[in-house]
């Protein structure tokens, strides 16, 4: 898989998706934080781009040597807690599955995040069991990794202080479960003392997200929540995971693997009842669920067929036109393909640099598209994403610097607004992006002559 993947990157025709370069551009701004994300996948990139330079493997090497080494800690954790063949399975079986295959190839938050969210865990499990000072402040060290990784790694502590609560509370009466919260607070210190200085801009990003387009039991939005985790997790082990937390969150070996699934998962399945809630969201939370599947599966006939399914959705959602070749193009037509984010950015960055040949400035509306053409434009200038109406993102934090001929990149024709802003247009052109024989998007580019600042609307919402 390892190989595998260096392959895909390499040769395949997927650029880097929104997020991705996005992440990218961030490395290039080091800082103790940012609007949407905690700093972790900031600085892997830094790391990776100081070692291997700008292309695409650089970016995505992280997440794929991570999943190299997640395997191999599972082997190792699920062997020496169970047996060997549950072992085997724990350590494979979820590489073929979409939503670990996905974080196991794009440089999003979710790479580190469950790297360290897993290992958090192992430790965990072992700190209960033995109650070693050394083990609780690994644990607590471990978890703040996790916390400037991703938001939701706050999720650890509840599910620990449940489990030891129901299954360890004498442990709650020692006090070196609490030490573990030092290394844990430590950590997270300089991402609060970022957000104090801003005005606690990511809180009032996330609070948003969680209450945007809330409503009261919104089923739509429910099943298609379970839907996605059907998908993420392949649809055997999804299937199980209701009758496995059932039967082992009573026993205590294994109920420490049901709580921190179990409790994520009905976190976020109550919230897509009020709102739409994506899929990967919850995606965290099935290492621990995984370790369950395996168990059970290393005694069961649904083991072939468990790896047949994933196996075949692995496929199919990494080599998307396959299914025009086999007639089920209808099942992911082009325009819902989650391939398609990462398609045309190469080539955007291609024309956008043959029509750049003065140093113009690089701006756009939309961060995807400003994060894509930091990436992806020859030498890789800073771009700008200036506010037309949209909600607030990391480049509003960074300031505005642009005045002078510029590139205009949108996805429609240009704003007036911006129009009005320069003497007008030198040069522009139209680039029609296609997948899978259909177009999945449209640039407008344009050449603009002595564009002055233009007048930008404050944020609509975080």
């Amino acid at each position: 898989m390892f190989l595998f993947r260096v392959f895909y990157v390499v040769y395949y025709p997927l650029d880097l998706t929104p997020e991705e370069a996005q992440y990218w551009d961030w490395s290039r701004h080091l800082d103790l934080s940012y609007y949407s994300k905690p700093p972790m996948v900031a600085y892997l990139n830094f790391l990776t781009r100081e070692i291997f330079g700008v292309s695409e493997l650089a970016v995505r090497i992280t997440p794929i040597v991570l999943s190299f080494l997640l395997s191999l800690f599972t082997y190792l954790f699920v062997k020496r807690v169970f047996d060997e063949r549950s072992a085997i399975i724990a350590s494979t079986l979820p590489q073929i599955t979409v939503g670990f295959g996905i974080n196991s190839l794009l440089m999003t938050t979710d790479a580190g995040f469950i790297f360290f969210w897993s290992l958090s865990l192992i430790v965990l499990f072992f700190a209960f069991e033995r109650n070693l000072l050394w083990l609780w402040l690994l644990a607590g060290f471990l978890s703040g990794l996790a916390f400037l990784s991703k938001y939701p790694a706050v999720f650890l502590l509840p599910c620990a202080l449940l489990y030891g609560f129901f299954l360890k509370r004498n442990l709650l009466r020692d006090y070196k479960p609490y030490l573990s919260l030092i290394p844990a607070f430590l950590l997270s210190l300089p991402v609060l003392y970022w957000n104090y200085r801003h005005d606690f801009v990511s809180f009032k990003h996330v609070s948003t997200l969680a209450s945007k387009s809330a409503s009261f039991l919104n089923f739509g939005s429910f099943f298609e929540f379970l839907a996605g985790q059907a998908l993420l997790l392949s649809i055997i082990p999804f299937l199980l995971l209701p009758y496995l937390w059932v039967k082992n969150i009573k026993r205590e070996k294994t109920a420490f693997f049901v709580l921190f699934s179990l409790i994520p998962f009905l976190f976020f399945a109550v919230l897509s009842l009020f709102k739409r809630v994506e899929a990967n969201w919850a995606g965290f939370s099935y290492f621990s669920a995984l370790v369950l599947v395996s168990l059970y599966l290393s005694k069961s006939r649904l083991l072939l067929p468990s790896y047949l399914l994933a196996g075949l959705l692995f496929v199919f959602l990494h080599f998307t036109p396959l299914l025009d070749k086999v007639g089920l193009g209808w099942l992911l037509p082009p325009h819902r393909d989650p391939t398609k984010a990462g398609i045309g950015w190469a080539q955007l960055g291609e024309v956008v640099s043959e029509m750049r040949r003065a140093q113009e400035s690089i701006i756009s509306p939309h961060y995807q598209i400003s994060a894509e053409l930091a990436f992806y434009v020859k030498g890789n200038p800073r771009t700008y994403c200036i506010n037309l109406g949209r909600r607030m993102n990391q480049y509003d934090l960074w300031g505005k610097n642009y005045e002078g001929d510029a590139i205009f990149v949108d996805y429609a024709p240009i704003n007036p607004r911006v129009l009005s802003a320069s003497e007008g247009i030198i040069e522009e052109k139209e680039l029609p992006i296609l997948w899978r024989g259909k177009e999945i998007r449209k640039f407008y580019i344009y050449k603009l002559k002595n564009l002055k600042k233009v007048e930008e609307e404050m944020p609509g919402s975080y």
